[in-house]
């Protein structure tokens, strides 16, 4: 009776052990991979947002679109995470209101990279800068 009742407690530490990883752990781990790819991309595109129109229609198009992709994202991996409010507590992840101003600003820089007759170079510059602050990123 003790082997069986030793089979069963290990089978079960195993499958409540995997349940916790694939529902807590991954998306959590995907979501700061997010962050860094994020942080990457302030930094690769930053001679696009702050000179806008000057790079070339095809390289502002594909900064464009990855900028959009990441804030999409970021945005879907936070509702990957169970009880986000809570758990961004635990993982000292951004809140939830915070998650959501960094994608519209991402969102904000991938529509200011082509010519503009606004000043859009200090605006990209601050929306950037919101970001890196937002998410705990140091600025470059």
């Amino acid at each position: 009776m003790t082997v069986f009742v030793t089979i069963i407690s290990g089978v079960a530490t195993f499958v409540l052990g995997q349940i916790l990883l694939k529902l807590l752990i991954e998306p959590v781990h995907e979501f700061r991979r997010t962050v860094a790819d994020i942080a990457l991309a302030l930094i690769e595109y930053a001679n696009i947002y702050a000179n806008p129109g000057v790079a070339g229609e095809e390289v502002e198009k594909l900064a464009s679109v990855n900028l959009r992709k990441l804030s999409s994202r970021l945005h879907a991996q936070m509702y990957l995470i169970p009880c986000y409010s809570f758990t961004s507590k635990v993982f000292r992840l951004p809140s939830g209101d915070k998650v959501r101003e960094v994608a519209s600003n991402i969102i904000g820089l991938s529509n200011g990279l082509s010519k503009s007759s606004s000043d859009l170079i200090s605006a990209n510059v601050q929306r950037a800068n919101k970001i890196h602050h937002l998410l705990g990123i140091p600025p470059s």
